[in-house]
């Protein structure tokens, strides 16, 4: 859990890095930073989702139209490509690129933080 942690914190920092060096060379004001780091997140979390889509269909081919054509589930239980997690189907790095995404949105908040209060 620490790792978790302490991973998670490097990926927010990173994140503002990138998005302060992206508005220090572009000369933008300082509030466009939250934005830039939210645009980042929503590139991450869709690419999150086109490559778990993509090694599910690789690996298991037709799984995904299955679980299209089953009812959604009831409150507090999982769907049929939830079932896929911890498996070794879809890469851990693909699990990394969605936590980026989450830290940007953390960042993004830092960010904004940062701006309001000085």
């Amino acid at each position: 859990m620490i790792n978790f942690i302490v991973n998670f914190a490097f990926l927010v920092i990173l994140s503002t890095m990138v998005a302060s060096l992206f508005i220090k060379l572009t000369g933008l004001p300082f509030w466009s930073g939250a934005l830039v780091l939210v645009s980042f997140a929503v590139v991450l979390y869709g690419l999150n989702i086109v490559l778990m889509r993509h090694y599910i269909e690789k690996y298991v081919p037709g799984f995904l139209e299955v679980d299209a054509a089953l009812l959604l589930p009831e409150k507090g239980q999982n769907c049929l490509w939830e079932a896929t997690a911890g498996t070794g189907i879809v890469p851990k790095w693909v699990s990394w690129v969605g936590m980026g995404a989450i830290a940007c949105i953390v960042g993004s908040c830092i960010w904004l933080a940062v701006w309001l209060w000085s």
